[in-house]
């Protein structure tokens, strides 16, 4: 009986949860005063960017499913935010823009930049061996390639711009342009975390149970194999640059600006 009433508790909570999230995103009166934060804190074109997503995510994705014949992906969609992946793309985008237009210098507070395919190259070796040991897991599984396909086309993106966020971050860079251990383990986790619930969707979206012994042995070996890749990249100096930090050209205005 008190397993009984474990597992209905449990199946309670987890309704309660799901109810929870989905009013979330039909609650205009929160909506709207969400946006209203958004514009205050980010922007009008950061709001209108958001409110954008979200009719895609809340509305798009559902017809798209429901009339592609994967009805079951609806709850997926209603239920999970996304934003964690897609808001970090649209503040790299609005950056890289202004950056273009010579609103804000490319190159970052610190005498010493990486490039933009210094980026690109550290996302595809990465990614190689990440869907490689993603489908080692899968493989056997209903669907196993659609999910891989799923899981790498997202991480990809999110790869590059999770760099290039780094890049404008001088946590654990010493004076002397080397790279602290810290900075190695922060980037993995923040890697990492995404990288979990875009793999826990995907599972959800795919299958009809979630295979969690599967899930976390891969997020597992993944991680020693981010955090080894990281590490070994933090002491390469393949695709760096010299520059003239952004305070410093500021302050003199020095017209030999790093270009990625």
């Amino acid at each position: 009986m008190a397993g009984s009433m474990t597992f209905a508790q449990t199946i309670k909570t987890g309704l309660l949860w799901a109810l929870g999230e989905i009013w979330e995103k039909i609650n205009v009166v929160a909506t709207w005063r969400e946006i209203k934060g958004l514009v205050k804190k980010h922007g009008m074109r950061f709001a209108i960017a958001a409110g954008i997503w979200e009719l895609i995510e809340d509305v798009l994705f559902p017809v798209l499913s429901y009339y592609g014949g994967v009805p079951e992906l609806i709850p997926i969609f209603l239920i999970f935010h996304f934003e964690i992946v897609t808001w970090p793309i649209f503040f790299w985008a609005f950056r890289t823009y202004d950056r273009a237009k010579g609103r804000e210098p490319w190159e970052p507070d610190r005498s010493v930049m990486s490039t933009h395919w210094r980026s690109l190259v550290k996302v595809v070796v990465y990614m190689m061996a990440a869907s490689g040991w993603f489908l080692v897991f899968v493989v056997n599984m209903d669907r196993g390639y659609q999910m891989m396909m799923f899981f790498t086309s997202l991480m990809s993106v999110f790869g590059f711009v999770h760099e290039r966020i780094w890049h404008d971050n001088n946590y654990g860079i010493r004076g002397d342009d080397t790279v602290e251990v810290k900075r190695t383990l922060a980037k993995t986790v923040t890697f990492r975390f995404v990288s979990f619930l875009v793999h826990y969707a995907a599972f959800s979206a795919f299958l009809p149970e979630i295979p969690w012994g599967s899930l976390l042995a891969y997020q597992a070996c993944a991680t020693v194999a981010y955090a080894s890749l990281e590490g070994m990249w933090s002491r390469s100096r393949l695709g760096l640059e010299e520059c003239v930090p952004a305070s410093t050209s500021t302050k003199t205005g020095s017209e030999e600006p790093c270009l990625a």
